[in-house]
């Protein structure tokens, strides 16, 4: 997606560029006044390209709120889970440890079983958990990003620019172009 909008980006720029730099056909005038300097020409027309901080907006726009606030209740719930688990656990090997002297050797291999299966059961959990919040974070971001670009697709359109890219995207821009940074207008736009 980023490579396809920046090589219409530059195709878009090339045009204007070929359309300004191609020589007028008209007939030299002879005049006996020097020629005057222009610093740009009145009919080069300007590109509008607008620019938006995505994180900005992720962590600022109403939909990036909301999905932070989930994703912060279920990690919250996640961790509290967790810590208490592994407090079980904690505890569970006291208990086996305090008890050890007394059992016999069956006993404790019995015992020990036990608390191998709950420690697995543990990791489980664990691992269960990060694949879950990675899933929660993914579907986040291309939620977020689908809903930037319709916005900056409408923002564009009915401001006339000529492209709307990621902040990070720009490295240079020459004079015949008008950039503006659009991330507060497209952080309204969002729902």
């Amino acid at each position: 997606m980023k490579k396809a909008t920046l090589l219409a980006l530059i195709a878009c720029l090339f045009s204007f560029s070929a359309a300004a730099e191609e020589p007028a056909k008209t007939e030299p005038q002879v005049t006996s006044e020097p020629p005057k300097t222009v610093a740009a020409a009145p009919s080069q027309t300007q590109v509008k390209i607008g620019y938006v901080d995505i994180a900005k907006i992720a962590g600022e726009s109403a939909a990036g709120k909301a999905a932070t606030a989930k994703m912060k209740g279920k990690n919250e719930k996640y961790r509290s889970q967790i810590k208490n688990r592994q407090k079980s656990l904690e505890k569970m090997k006291r208990n086996i440890e305090s008890q050890l002297p007394v059992l016999t050797p069956p006993q404790r291999q019995a015992k020990i079983k036990e608390l191998e299966k709950k420690v697995a059961e543990f990791q489980k959990y664990v691992q269960d958990a990060e694949k879950e919040m990675r899933k929660m974070e993914g579907e986040f971001t291309e939620s977020i990003l689908k809903s930037i670009q319709n916005a900056a697709e409408n923002y564009g359109k009915t401001h006339g620019f000529a492209a709307i890219v990621p902040k990070r995207d720009l490295l240079y821009l020459g004079s015949m172009v008008d950039v503006q940074d659009v991330t507060e207008d497209i952080i309204k736009d969002i729902h």
